[in-house]
């Protein structure tokens, strides 16, 4: 199971880097200062944002946003101190991620959002448990369908077959659909918080939306110390990132012999070539 939390510092620091070397160039105009952003980590990025606030990004941003910063601090510390983080706490560091990527207008802001949204069906799985009136029909809509498909196809049976092979045939579709319907709804039954099968595919799934069946294609954009761009693409089980060139984006092209491979790491801020 991905960590949120390490998904969510992963794309604070991907968004805050561009944001944080644009002011610096426009300040103090320190070639090399902001080169070195380009390497750092989210903790790095926040701390750096909170000692040079009055300088940098007092007049670009609020109040709310260097609040977002230091709550956001508490919980990285907390979070890599390994200390126990409610499911609570988890969408709220999300939610405060993403509300400061949209005061930068970071488009990384999109991926914390969806980390938010699945966040927030397992604290309501968590809280709200599952609603009794639900959870019955869940239970009865196996036996429903199935039992609507036995007598159309027991009437179809009986109407084209002569006795005594209609009415035979007629019990073992019943008898077969009932069985269906049986164990549907004690997998429904079975369905709560936590890992689960899913009941598309079948698969052991631990986040509320199933993520080989709903795919969640990602696309992200980084810059490394000497002004070349890394695209990162992928799904939720791995990701790819090809090193576009300098001369590829001057000419607005990317071939394949300006691609490279290359390995991520959640959580980190540097990216490692091979």
């Amino acid at each position: 199971m991905k960590d949120p939390v390490s998904e969510g510092l992963f794309s604070l620091a991907v968004g805050l880097r561009p944001y944080v070397v644009s002011r610096v160039n426009c300040v103090y105009r320190d070639g090399d200062l902001a080169a070195e952003i380009l390497n750092w980590d989210a903790q790095s990025l926040m701390v750096f944002m909170w000692d040079r606030w009055n300088d940098l990004f007092r007049n670009e941003l609020s109040f709310v946003e260097r609040s977002l910063i230091s709550e956001l601090r508490d919980f990285r510390n907390r979070w890599a101190h390994q200390d126990y983080l409610e499911e609570s706490d988890v969408y709220r560091v999300l939610d405060d991620i993403e509300r400061l990527l949209k005061a930068v207008n970071s488009s990384e802001s999109l991926v914390v959002r969806s980390l938010r949204i699945e966040c927030l069906n397992r604290l309501w799985l968590e809280e709200l448990g599952d609603d009794a009136r639900h959870r019955r029909y869940r239970l009865l809509w196996p036996y429903l369908l199935c039992g609507a498909s036995s007598f159309a196809i027991t009437c179809a049976l009986v109407y084209f077959m002569s006795a005594p092979w209609s009415w035979i045939l007629s019990t073992l579709v019943a008898l077969g659909l009932m069985r269906i319907a049986f164990l549907q709804a004690t997998r429904e039954s079975r369905r709560g918080p936590g890992p689960h099968e899913c009941s598309h595919c079948g698969r052991i799934v631990y986040t509320v939306e199933c993520p080989y069946c709903r795919p969640q294609h990602l696309e992200r954009t980084v810059s490394d110390s000497d002004g070349s761009g890394f695209r990162l693409s992928g799904t939720s089980s791995g990701f790819r990132i090809a090193k576009e060139t300098q001369s590829a984006r001057k000419s607005g092209t990317a071939n394949s012999a300006n691609l490279v491979p290359g390995i991520i790491e959640n959580g980190t801020a540097g990216v490692n070539q091979n």
